[in-house]
């Protein structure tokens, strides 16, 4: 995942790659209604057919269209070169991001949660890893309960078929109505502890007879964080 800009959204993109042409001019080039393109523009999820064409028609790569990966060569003409969508297929796999936070305040994390963009994944990464594709989730942390390994705002990818508790590992877990990403551990009498990596937060624990509010969503696999 090395060179991922998540700092700017595949909507910034789109509109930086569409210059000079007008949204209505850009749209007739790829052959899609006018309407579609200002959706994508406000942030709706586009098939990735179309995003396809928006990179053939702008002549950017197709990678750095989705991801905001950058090249790093001098050259400006190579600076984007058109990646087919074949190649992309062949080497990465979308994951959906939720628009849903961890860690702290309230949230919902089922089948009808609202997909608000993917991320891209390397293929060779994730069987690596022995993931599944259609197992997988990203979410949003909040707070900094879990700092200094996971901060406010990063990004977490979740392992939603194992749940099998392990312990000292993070999953991110439902706990009442509220979802946090903690580190379990399991006593002997059956309680469990969810664990706070800033240690400013006091442990939870979750009594043998309160266990029926506990649910274990997934265990976290992967968290995208900004240096800066």
């Amino acid at each position: 995942m090395d060179g991922v800009n998540y700092l700017n959204t595949l909507a910034d993109r789109v509109e930086e790659a569409i210059k000079p042409h007008s949204i209505r001019a850009f749209a007739s080039k790829i052959d899609v209604s006018e309407g579609t393109l200002r959706r994508i523009l406000k942030g709706e999820d586009p098939k990735l057919s179309i995003i396809e064409r928006i990179a053939n028609e702008a002549q950017v790569n197709l990678l750095w269209l989705i991801t905001g990966t950058e090249s790093n060569v001098d050259d400006v003409e190579s600076l984007h070169p058109v990646v087919k969508l074949d190649e992309f297929n062949d080497a990465f796999v979308l994951v959906p991001g939720y628009h849903v936070s961890v860690s702290t305040g309230y949230g919902a994390f089922n089948d009808q949660t609202q997909v608000s963009r993917h991320l891209a994944f390397r293929k060779k990464w994730l069987e690596y890893k022995n993931l599944e594709k259609s197992k997988l989730a990203v979410v949003f942390a909040k707070g900094d309960s879990m700092e200094p390994t996971i901060h406010n705002n990063n990004t977490i990818l979740v392992d939603l078929s194992d749940k099998k508790l392990s312990e000292g590992l993070i999953y991110v877990v439902r706990l009442g109505e509220e979802l946090y990403a903690k580190r379990l551990q399991q006593y002997l009498d059956g309680s469990v502890r969810l664990i706070s990596d800033n240690k400013e937060y006091v442990e939870q624990v979750v009594k043998p007879d309160e266990m029926e509010q506990l649910e274990i969503i997934g265990k976290v696999v992967w968290i995208g964080k900004d240096l800066t």
